[in-house]
């Protein structure tokens, strides 16, 4: 089968399932599939498997940005940048390796250097989808533009598949950095938010932060002479372990390795510990909280939005699961469905219960 034939496939499916007002849930590598919500009980949904639409399309070195298709492998992607001596800047977590660069965005997940280099809907140019009517769109291109209007390729980002199946889509890509070196300061976590915030103020180039259990781990772009001095002022040491932001991304290490809710916390940059029962890990400039908690959902989601941000339930969900979003989010939600997918056939209730 051809690449035309296998879209054509995809958007007749749409187009039929639209026709019978059929329910679809988007099925790819199955990598994320403890994050969204439970798709809304008492509706008859049929898989929609996307994981045959596969491949690299379009990749400029020189020009820093790559074009693929849905089911193509998140490793592949990052191995054929890596051959170039490039990377995603986002540093998507994969939790697996059938992980798709279709399911990556359409979670919209960022890694470590999210708060340095940029979130996952950054690196976005453009995307083709198919709509919840069968309709194949395109937007955005292969560069950056400054153009009026919404962005509508970056909706797509963290919209779990519920405005349109995502067929391709293009990146942003960045070289990957020279010398990068992780280090470690004991203090707990006023002094772990104060050392952050005294890093935003200086010229001091890092590029991840995790705190945890006393402990604030860093990763700092310094020659060997500049590391030496810093490490001397600040009384810190180096963290010889390869691959420790990687078991951040992934969540292996011991902090994740948990049967108790995991809630996700997008907070302001530098957000003390919200008022929350439980354990807490912190990354980018302590702007995301993880807690482990079996407090009660109401207060956790009531605790972030005091503080001006939002709370999310994103692994072992607890039987009384709700709607996280306030009623004006919610509201600009349902405006967007009902433009992109009037019928409401696309993964229902996985971006939120009421959705």
């Amino acid at each position: 089968m051809t690449d035309q034939d296998l879209t054509h496939q995809l958007v007749e499916q749409v187009t039929q399932a639209s026709k019978r007002n059929q329910h679809l849930q988007i099925t790819a590598g199955g990598s994320k599939q403890f994050y969204p919500y439970q798709l809304s009980d008492g509706l008859d949904t049929q898989p929609l498997d996307v994981s045959q639409h596969v491949g690299i399309i379009d990749y400029e070195p020189s020009e820093l940005y790559i074009t693929a298709r849905c089911g193509t492998a998140l490793r592949q992607i990052e191995d054929t940048l890596a051959e170039h001596n490039q990377m995603l800047a986002f540093e998507p977590p994969a939790f697996s390796d059938q992980a798709t660069i279709g399911g990556t965005v359409a979670c919209g997940l960022s890694g470590p250097r999210r708060p340095y280099a940029g979130a996952c809907r950054d690196a976005i140019l453009g995307v083709n989808i198919i709509n919840g009517l069968g309709e194949y769109l395109s937007f955005g291109g292969q560069v950056m533009k400054n153009v009026a209007g919404y962005d509508v390729s970056r909706a797509m980002c963290g919209a779990l598949g519920t405005l349109g199946v995502i067929a391709q889509i293009t990146l942003k890509v960045i070289p990957i950095p020279k010398q990068e070196t992780t280090i470690c300061l004991d203090c707990d976590m006023s002094g772990a938010l104060k050392q952050l915030i005294n890093l935003t103020q200086t010229s001091t180039p890092i590029s991840a932060s995790y705190y945890e259990a006393d402990q604030l781990f860093l990763r700092l772009a310094l020659t060997d002479k500049e590391l030496e001095a810093w490490l001397l002022k600040h009384s810190a040491k180096m963290i010889e372990q390869e691959d420790f932001w990687k078991q951040i991304k992934e969540q292996q290490c011991d902090f994740f390795n948990t049967q108790q809710p995991l809630w996700r916390c997008s907070l302001p940059m530098a957000s003390p510990a919200l008022d929350i029962d439980g354990d807490i890990a912190c990354e980018w400039n302590g702007g995301l909280h993880w807690y482990k908690s079996h407090d009660d959902n109401k207060k956790i989601i009531a605790a972030a939005e005091k503080v001006g941000g939002t709370a999310r339930l994103f692994r072992y969900p607890c039987s009384d699961t709700q709607s996280s979003m306030s009623p004006a989010l919610m509201s600009l939600h349902q405006k967007i469905k009902q433009a992109f997918d009037p019928k409401g056939l696309l993964n229902p209730g996985q971006l939120d219960p009421a959705l």
